[in-house]
């Protein structure tokens, strides 16, 4: 992952989706744990962070790669460190609450099982979200069903609890790959002390939301007429290197 390639053709630092989806999900979070400490790995810009500090949270940290430049930041430089994700990150410090959302994904397969020892280092409880098969976006080289990632979790005695999916499922102010995606998981040492989240037992499903299916079948059919149809095919490519140079 090149910084210019991440900068020119990824979400944006400072993008309303994360912000906004990370406006609607933190509350709920704060139905499970209340978290004095929070890290997040691959924090981008800092949106989520930014809102956990709007809520009270004054301890925290983001983690990302040199891509992410000081000026992109929507939080302080010093709660901010650079690391290749890929390498996993390690730190002298625990934290209430670790958070990595959609950044699982970009991590080289061979570099996964790190990256998520690193991520069971940093705290007890994490709460976690990575892209399914064809989802699809910029540098998804990872793309995997829950059960891949909770087998390595497993390894480091932390289990999944489906507690968010259903209260966010339906809000189209949250990103449908959260909604579709988030998930806890605890360490066994701690999880008599979050009741609320451990007592979820249910089975964790792959589950694929709406909105992403339905903007598969567009992709899908637009691509068709693509094939079909030259006018269309000139007006896609010209939109696409636009899209680009903005």
């Amino acid at each position: 992952m090149t910084p210019k390639t991440y900068q020119d053709n990824f979400f944006g630092f400072h993008s309303d989706d994360s912000f906004n989806s990370a406006k609607e999900v933190i509350p709920v979070i704060l139905q499970f744990i209340k978290p004095a400490s929070v890290i997040d790995i691959g924090c981008g810009a800092g949106n989520w962070l930014y809102n956990w500090n709007e809520l009270g949270v004054t301890n925290f940290l983001g983690v990302d790669g040199d891509y992410v430049r000081a000026e992109d930041l929507i939080i302080d430089k010093n709660n901010f460190e650079s690391a290749n994700l890929d390498n996993g990150f390690s730190t002298d410090r625990k934290f209430d609450l670790v958070t990595s959302l959609e950044v699982a994904e970009h991590i080289k397969p061979e570099n996964a099982e790190k990256f998520i020892a690193s991520l069971c280092n940093l705290g007890d409880v994490i709460v976690f979200s990575a892209a399914i098969p064809g989802q699809d976006g910029t540098l998804h080289f990872n793309e995997q069903y829950p059960d891949y990632w909770i087998e390595k979790f497993a390894k480091h005695n932390f289990k999944p609890y489906d507690c968010l999916r259903e209260l966010i499922w339906n809000n189209d102010k949250v990103s449908p790959w959260y909604r579709q995606n988030v998930l806890f998981f605890v360490n066994d040492s701690v999880k008599d002390k979050h009741p609320s989240i451990t007592s979820n037992t249910k089975k964790i499903l792959p589950l694929v939301h709406p909105e992403i299916y339905r903007s598969r079948v567009r992709d899908a059919a637009y691509s068709k007429r693509i094939l079909k149809s030259p006018y269309t095919a000139l007006r896609y490519f010209a939109s696409n290197f636009f899209n680009k140079k903005k």
